[in-house]
């Protein structure tokens, strides 16, 4: 009688151990503890991705009505944020159950048979596909209702040859989600898989990437050359400008980095949080100028800035009176006793001029 408790050689390793599985045609195949323990990795990766997306988009969203005000609820910049994060909530969703449906389930995945795939996990797949593409469509939309109001001050010849290559890089990057978008679509019908076209969305995250760059690029160094000109004229307070320019070389780098994550093979699913980035950045910039525009005493610098924040925030309406006095003391400290200010000099009625230029731009960007 053979002896069945022989003991395994002494190289065995049970966590790597291989296998065998049965398919329905009564053929044998072999698989591993390593594949079973890489499908569950990145489940739970794939898990934890989407759903932080899910949870800060919806966030955000609740957060974006709450705090802005009914009249400006009417803008395009809002509409199109609002959409942005409408749509991302969805897209994640649908990846999300992705990971529910009979692509992933375990014996599909090792085999390849999708014999039980039904037409409804095919719809959302399908879907998820397009949601991302009606995503880029709308940030690259956002984005450009965003240089558009930046450059309102700029000549009419320069503002229409700056949204002109900006909506060529945008239909670029929109062009490339489109394709990427097809073809992912028609493997799906046939059950066959992305990997030979690896190249095609690679292309894509470097397209969307740079049309992301670019705009901001736009944005960033026209309210530089704004701040700078502004700080030349003894206009240094912190504002909606200094806020926007700020969230703008954010939305510039950050992406960017999480755009090279999607060829690393480690964290390949971290590709997906750029747009995640832009939709969360374009009204978060948004929301901070809306509420420091409100109560320009929030924003005042000195010893007690943080404490004069929590407090406009707490407590606006009992202590809006003793920011304002407190900010007019503050600027009176810091304006050079020789170069006095006054309504008739030259300085004065240019620093006029620039604000009645600006004022369109914080009314229309702080949708």
């Amino acid at each position: 009688m053979a002896d069945t408790n022989q003991l395994p050689p002494s190289d065995f390793d049970p966590w790597t151990q291989v296998f065998t599985l049965e398919t329905s045609d009564g053929e044998f195949f072999n698989a591993s503890m390593a594949d079973l323990d890489a499908y569950r990795v990145f489940g739970v990766r794939l898990s934890i991705n989407y759903g932080t997306q899910i949870g800060a988009s919806f966030l955000l969203l609740l957060v974006l009505f709450l705090l802005t005000n009914r009249e400006r609820r009417r803008s395009w910049i809002f509409i199109m944020n609002t959409l942005c994060l409408a749509i991302n909530v969805i897209r994640s969703t649908l990846q999300v159950c992705y990971g529910v449906s009979e692509f992933f389930h375990p014996y599909t995945v090792l085999s390849g048979d999708f014999a039980r795939v039904t037409a409804h996990d095919q719809a959302i797949t399908i879907c998820g596909n397009v949601m991302n593409f009606i995503l880029v469509v709308c940030v690259m939309v956002s984005l450009s209702l965003q240089v558009w109001v930046v450059c309102v001050t700029t000549g009419r010849i320069q503002r229409l040859c700056i949204m002109a290559f900006t909506t060529l890089v945008a239909l670029n990057a929109a062009a490339w989600r489109l394709a990427v978008t097809v073809v992912s679509n028609q493997l799906t019908l046939k059950f066959e898989s992305m990997e030979s076209n690896g190249w095609l969305v690679h292309a894509q995250y470097i397209s969307m990437a740079i049309a992301i760059w670019v705009f901001c690029v736009v944005f960033t160094l026209k309210l530089g050359y704004a701040l700078v000109q502004r700080k030349r004229l003894g206009m240094s307070q912190f504002g909606p400008m200094q806020i926007i320019f700020i969230m703008g070389c954010q939305t510039m780098i950050l992406p960017a980095i999480f755009t090279m994550f999607e060829f690393q093979e480690k964290v390949p699913e971290l590709g997906s949080q750029t747009l995640t980035i832009v939709c969360i950045f374009l009204p978060l910039s948004a929301i901070w100028a809306g509420v420091v525009s409100k109560d320009p005493g929030v924003a005042a610098r000195g010893p007690d800035a943080h404490h004069r924040l929590l407090a406009g925030q707490m407590g606006r309406t009992s202590t809006s009176s003793s920011t304002n006095q407190s900010n007019k003391s503050h600027f009176a400290s810091v304006k050079a006793p020789d170069t006095p200010y006054s309504p008739n000099t030259p300085l004065a009625a240019y620093k006029e001029k620039e604000d009645s230029q600006n004022g369109s731009f914080h009314e229309n960007f702080m949708a």
